[in-house]
Formats: C-alpha cells, structure tokens, sequence
C-alpha cells in the first residue's frame, strides 16, 4: 500500500494540495506557539541583578507548614516575608562580612512607579557604578540609580510610605536592567525601614548555612541562596515570571485552540479530498482492492502528507517565532530583552501533533472509502449524493457535544454561578460548544440555506425565463443545496471564525461587564474616591489629611492576602482588603448573604462563599494573615461570591499589613456637608500627593478601560492564530472544488448563460455559504454569551451582555471577500477557454 499511496500522491498530487497546505498552516502555528512557550519556561540569566556581586544571599523563607495524615509536609510560602531577626543577622555576620539590605517604596517626582529606595551598600552587590558625584554621606543626600548627570546637586521631592520629603541628590548612577533605585545613607535607609529584608554575605558558603539553621529555626527561618539561585531574591525576577505567565497561559490557550481547530479543518479537507477521488478509489475496489486495503491506502496517504506537511510546518514556525516575539515585544506584553530560541522538542512536539492530527482527521473519511461499491466506476455521471452515514455521524457527535454544552452552561447559571466569572472556565465551555456546532455545520448549512433563501427562491421562481438575474439566483442556490460536500466545506471555516470570536469575546467582554458592574454596585454610597496616580499606592500623611477632612468618611482599604486551610492539607491564598471596619457598611455595598459588613471589628472577618469549610454567620474560622501569624477570627457576614476579586475583608488592626500602601479611599459625604466645599477641601488633601480624586462613574469608567486593555491582547493571542487558520482553509476549499466544478461551468456556458452570469452565480453560492456559517456562528455565539450574562446577573445583579457586532462584521466582511476572491478568480482563469464546449474539452483532456 505505501508504493501506491507514493504513486498516488505523485500522479494527483492536486487533489492533495488542500490537506497538506491546511495541515502545514496548523503545524506552523503550533511550532510557532510552543516554540514562544518553550521561551517563558524560565527567566534568562542577567549578568547583573541585585546580588550577583555577593558570593552568598540570605533571605526571609517564612511559610504556613501542613502535615497530612501521613505525615508529609506542604509548605505554602507566606505573601509577606517577615525581617531577618537580629539574632541571625549577628550569626551570619560572625562568619565574615555582610551588608543588610533595607528596601522600602521611595519615588522621586516623575519617577517610576517601581522606585524604591536602598541604603547605599547594598549597591556594591548589585554592579552600581558611580557616573557622577559622591556617595550620600548625610540624612536628606541620594544617590539616583540611573539618573541623568544634571540632578547632581539638585534637591527635589520625594515619595515614601511615610509622606513627602526633599532630598539633595550627591551622585548618580549607570543604568542597570533589573530595578529604579534610590540610595540612601545605611543610617538612613535602617530609620525610613527597620526590618532587614535580605543579608549580602561575604563569608564562607558553607558556614553561612551552618549559621542560618542554627540560628533561623521556627517561624524567623530564613534560605541561602547562592549561585543562580541568587536571581530569586531579586524582585525583578518575579516580575519577569508574571510577564512570562502572561504569555504563556493566553498562548497556550492559542495553541489549543488552535489544534482543536486543526482537527475539524483538516478532516473536512481529507474528506472533500476523498469524495472528489471517490471514482478512482471505485476503480481500485473493482480491481480486486479489499475494503481494508483501500482504509490502509488512504491511511498511508495520510501519514505521507502528514510527513511532509509537518516538516514544512516545522519550517514556518521557525519563521513565525521571531514574529510572534517582535509582536508581543512591541505591545509591552513582553520586554525587548526576551528571546526564543529554538528548541527541538517544541519543533518535535509540533510535527508530532500535525501527524497525529493528519491521522485523526483521516479517520472517519477512511471508513467512507472503504464503503465504496466497485460498481460506482462504471457510472457515466458522477452525481453527488447526500452522505447519509456522515450526517447520522454529525447529528450524533454534535448534538450530544451541543446537549453537553448547553447543560454546562445552564448548571453554571442555575447552581454555580460563581464559576462564570472565571475566564479559563468558560472558554473551556466555549470550546465544547463551538465543537458541536462546526461537527453540526455540514448538515445545518443546507437548512439555513433553504430557509433564508426560501421567499427570494419563490420570487425567482415566479421570474419571466428571460430574468437573468432570476436565473443566476435560482442556480447559485441550488448549487449550494445539492453540493453537499463543497458547500459544508466552505461553511465550516466561517463557523468556526464566527463562533470562535463571538465566544470567546463575548464571554470575556461580558465577564469584564459584570466586573465593572460589581465595582459599580460596591461604590454606588460613596461619593468620591482616592485612588493612586502615578504612584504603586497611597501614604500614610494622605490618608492622615484625607481622613481630616470634615465632613466625611473615610475607608481606607489596603490589599493584603489571608490563608485558609482547605482539605489536602494545604493552606488556600486568599485575597483580601483591610479596611476601617466602622465605616465599611456606610461607603460600600456588599453582595451579603448572612450577617452585616456594620458587624466587621476587630477580631471578626467577611468572608465570601468560596472560603473552605462552608462557614456561616458568627462561627469562629481560624486563618493566617500575610506574614504568617495564625489568628481565630468570628465570621461577621458571608459574602456571595462574584466578579469582585476580594474574597475576604478584615479590620486594619488585625491585618498587619505592615509596609503595605494603601490602594483606595471610598469618602461618603456627611449628611448636611457642603458638597462643594468638601470636594476643594479633598482636592487640596491630596495635591503633590501621587494621588487622584474620582468618582464612583469615572472609577467604573476606568476599570472598563482597564478590563479591556488586560483582555485584548490575550484574546488578540487566542484567537489571532486560529482565525487565521480558518480563513487559509476557506480559501483552500473552495480552490480545491475548482476542479469538480469546471464541468459544472461548461454546462451552464452550453445553457446559454454569459461568462458573467456564471461568475455571479458562483458569486451568489459563496456568499450563501458564508452567510450560512455565519448564522450557525451566531447561535453557537448567543448560547455562550447568554450563559456567562445569566450566571454574572446572579452575581451582581443587572449587567449588560456584551457582543461584539463591529468584530464579527468585521470578521464576516473578511470571510466574505476571500470566499469571493477564492471562488470567483479561479472561476474566471477556467472561463478563459473560450465557450461550453472547449472548456469540456480540455476538461476532458486533463481526465484523459
């Protein structure tokens, strides 16, 4: 069977063509993903950090420990690392020299957000050179990491946790590539933040990890780090691990996606592929061919092309990953220093993939094969039948994915409503029911067709016979109706773009909606709100003044994280705010289910429903906050859970936040206050602050614009590689019936009608074809949308669902033009010919 698949693909390599385009576009975009996925595995080694000058660096390693019934140990690192204690800071000293590290939130006016501030022998481990001026020497002197040479000499402002100060800047540095740093005298920088965040030591390796485990035992325990492993200790590390989660977690879902797409497209073109070589394969049969020999022939053919596709495919992806990292580097997704470099498992895993998806795609059109009669090669006409066998197939598989499906959807809504505010969730649903609407494409196409074309058809019907536009009509529609194959081939690519984009952005952009809507509903007492400019958080001289001001009440709520422990055991991170529990229930609306938000004081917590152990109203849970500390609280209210992310509120004095800015103030106005006075007086609160006022519709406002923004270009990822897939597969289908339908062109120049009456009738079919797919699209895009809308309304009451017209019409205009372009160009070089009759001549000569 192989030496005949080889003379096989040899000799009709044309009917091939599609399958091996279509599956070497898929690998491609494969390679191209997990070769930008192999990328973020890791973070590339910086030759300066903040400790690769320091031969050893001791951190914080205080963790929630948990044994389970057989007595193994999970550790769960704490949020907040609590200082090194001063008795380990005097062990590790006595073994040589050390520095420690005091780092803190301090920006200079206009400075980035990310600034901090250093004592100024911390720089010697990190690479700093002076490139002007002199090391601080004094209280109120700096020194500028990367700072222009004119600030030397200048006094400027500065920002701390504290408040604002003016500082004289002595000197400035080179740039380096791993933080914005301000220096500090060490006095200083110990005054400004007393707790030692890390210990560069000089000493002997091996004995200052003698000194950290007698000395670091218990909850001040602490972790040696040497070699590479210095690179963990540096903030700038964990920022370039969330860069890489944030492309490898939408990229990953591209290639899925993109696979998942693979599948259908390139079974459907093996299948058109079959049916146009169904004659041929009869012939085989009546040569004495068994029905298992003919499955093992196409089975061989398609591992061939799987072959040569996926090493082509391989190709393109290498071509591709430059591209995918100059784009993702050029919407700040990823910075300019990231790289991918090319690794032979993502290439391997890619082919493989390709292969296995050439057999797949293969396997239902083999069975197909193997059921054609020997008599079908003495037929004189080939007429297409309706594939009986392959619809039964569709409706089965596909309406029990769609029964699935929406089942999924309507238990989400009805009983688990939470989950449908989970992005990952849904598009894990989207995908099951995009699969059962392509897999229903074939054989809903025909219907719509007919029921969308059914009054027009009535009036071409009732056309005079001289109605040429009547005509053409008449024959583009029942070209679409009887061409089985060819119009579900067509049809499938634009569902999948239509279905695909209207899913995934509509469930997105709704979940985003509901979002905004709950941020809405949480403000909707308050009047103002203080939130950063600028700046990572609030100070504390800010939300003194702003706390000053008559008239109002002020919350102030700052981001912590509180762990609880769920069955495993292990202990679950849960998002939290600490507020000023006696005015929370004055400035906030909160979803409760039981209890009150005016019951939160010290010493209780809101929880909401996803917190483990199902707690109620006024039962005791016990939790441990950021740094560590275990604390029995009294549960106050129950919060229902939704698309707000805090899961937990607690009193400020229970939450020991520590160093933590605060990242919001919700004022209400007092009753009787003087609006307009109040609103001057928070204005100038906060002026040179790093802060802004708004109100509750200009922060809805922002976290639209903000949702938006975060979403774009993960959906941009997502979707990107697949629409494009199935745009080339659209394109490539209707080429590939360029063939079959060159008869079918001939007889219609023999009928009497004109070359641009043919070419508008090829016109008219396409056009049905896709606007086929694009109604099935529709439903398959208005059951994902309604699912994830009647889940978020549970959550936070009304909220819009959001469809994406201008992107699918978009989309549509563009299936449309390359459909047309497609169909209609390869239509008209077959015109060329002449008329009816010589072009059935030289189709006759090319058969012959």
């Amino acid at each position: 069977m192989l030496s005949v698949a080889l003379s096989t693909l040899r000799v009709r390599w044309t009917s091939f063509v599609g399958t091996f385009v279509a599956l070497c576009l898929g690998v491609g975009l494969m390679a191209t993903a997990m070769l930008v996925i192999g990328a973020t595995a890791g973070v590339a080694d910086l030759a300066q950090q903040r400790w690769s000058g320091a031969p050893a660096v001791v951190v914080p390693d205080a963790g929630i420990d948990l044994a389970d019934s057989d007595g193994q140990v999970q550790s769960t690192p704490v949020a907040r690392q609590p200082g090194l204690g001063p008795e380990l800071v005097a062990a590790v000293a006595r073994t040589g020299r050390v520095v420690e590290d005091h780092t803190f939130y301090a920006q200079l006016a206009g400075g980035p957000a990310d600034q901090v501030g250093r004592g100024w022998s911390a720089a010697e481990a990190g690479g700093y050179r002076l490139a002007s001026g002199t090391a601080p020497a004094d209280t109120g002197q700096v020194v500028v990491g990367g700072g222009e040479a004119g600030l030397v000499g200048r006094t400027l402002p500065l920002l701390t946790a504290d408040g604002p100060r003016q500082v004289t800047v002595t000197g400035v540095t080179d740039a380096v590539p791993f933080e914005h740093a301000v220096f500090f005298t060490d006095a200083e920088a110990a005054l400004i933040s007393p707790a030692v965040d890390a210990l560069a030591a000089y000493g002997p390796a091996d004995a200052v990890r003698r000194a950290v485990t007698e000395a670091g035992r218990g909850p001040g325990r602490a972790a040696v780090l040497t070699g590479k492993e210095r690179a963990t200790a540096d903030p700038h590390h964990a920022f370039l691990l969330s860069q890489m989660d944030n492309v490898d977690t939408p990229l990953g879902l591209a290639a899925g996606v993109a696979g998942f797409v693979a599948v259908f497209v390139v079974a459907g073109t093996f299948a058109l592929s079959i049916a146009q070589r169904r004659r041929e394969l009869a012939l085989l049969r009546l040569i004495g061919s068994t029905r298992r020999q003919l499955r093992r022939l196409i089975h061989a053919e398609a591992v061939l092309v799987g072959v040569l596709a996926s090493a082509a495919g391989c190709g393109l992806g290498l071509v591709g990953a430059p591209l995918c990292r100059n784009w993702l580097v050029d919407r700040g997704i990823v910075s300019s220093d990231f790289t991918v470099p090319i690794t032979g498992w993502a290439l391997a895993t890619a082919a493989t993939i390709g292969l296995v998806t050439a057999v797949v795609g293969v396997v239902v059109s083999s069975v197909r094969a193997g059921l054609i009669s020997p008599g079908e090669a003495l037929r004189e006409a080939a007429v297409e039948r309706s594939p009986k066998g392959a619809n039964r197939f569709r409706w089965v598989v596909g309406g029990l994915a769609l029964a699935a499906g929406v089942v999924a959807v309507s238990g989400t809504a009805t009983m688990q409503p939470e989950a449908g505010s989970n992005a990952a969730a849904s598009a894990s649903l989207v995908l099951v029911i995009v699969g059962a609407f392509v897999t229903l494409a074939g054989v809903l196409a025909g219907p719509v067709i007919r029921l969308v074309t059914g009054l027009p058809a009535r009036f071409s019907r009732s056309a005079e016979p001289e109605d040429a536009g009547g005509a053409v009509w008449s024959t583009a529609r029942q070209s679409a109706l009887t061409a089985f194959r060819r119009t579900a081939a067509t049809t499938t690519p634009v569902v999948i773009v239509v279905s695909l984009a209207g899913c995934l952005l509509g469930s997105i952009g709704t979940i985003n909606a509901a979002q905004v809507s709950a941020v809405g509903r949480q403000l909707s007492r308050a009047d103002w709100v203080v939130s950063p400019a600028g700046t990572p958080g609030l100070t504390r001289s800010l939300v003194d003044q702003v706390r000053a001001v008559p008239g109002v009440t002020a919350v102030v709520s700052t981001p912590t994280t509180v762990y609880a422990e769920e069955q495993g055991p292990s202990a679950l991170a849960l998002q939290a705010a600490a507020v000023d529990a006696a005015g929370l229930a004055t400035v906030a609306e909160l979803p409760v289910l039981s209890g009150s938000a005016a019951d939160l004081r010290p010493g209780s917590i809101i929880v909401n429903s996803v917190w483990p152990g199902d707690p109620h109203t006024g039962d005791e849970v016990s939790a441990w906050l950021a740094d560590g500390t275990r604390r029995s609280f009294r549960v106050a209210a129950v919060l229902q859970a939704g698309a707000d992310s805090t899961q937990a509120y607690l009193d400020a004095s229970d939450a020991g936040t520590g160093s933590v800015l605060p990242s919001r103030i919700i004022v209400k106005l007092a009753p009787g206050a003087d609006r307009n006075a109040t609103n001057r007086a928070l204005h100038g609160a906060v002026a040179g602050l790093g802060a802004r006022i708004s109100t509750p519709d200009e922060v809805s406002a922002a976290a639209t614009d903000a949702n938006q923004e975060s979403s774009k270009n993960g959906m941009l990822m997502i979707l990107g590689l697949s629409v494009l897939y199935a745009l080339v597969a659209l394109a490539n289908t209707l080429v590939m019936t360029l063939g079959d339908r060159r008869r079918e062109l001939a007889m219609l120049r023999l009928a009497g009608a004109t070359r641009g009456q043919v070419l508008r009738a090829v016109a008219t079919e396409t056009l049905l074809c896709v606007g086929a797919g694009a109604l099935v699209g529709a439903v398959a895009s208005a059951i994902s949308i309604g699912g994830s809308w009647a889940a978020l309304r549970q959550l936070v009451g009304p909220t819009p669902a959001v469809i994406p017209w201008a992107t699918l019409g978009e989309l549509l205009a563009v299936c449309a033009a390359i459909g047309l372009a497609a169909a209609v160009v390869p239509a008209a070089l077959a015109l060329r010919g002449g008329d009816g009759r010589s072009i059935l001549a030289g189709v006759a000569g090319e058969a012959g």
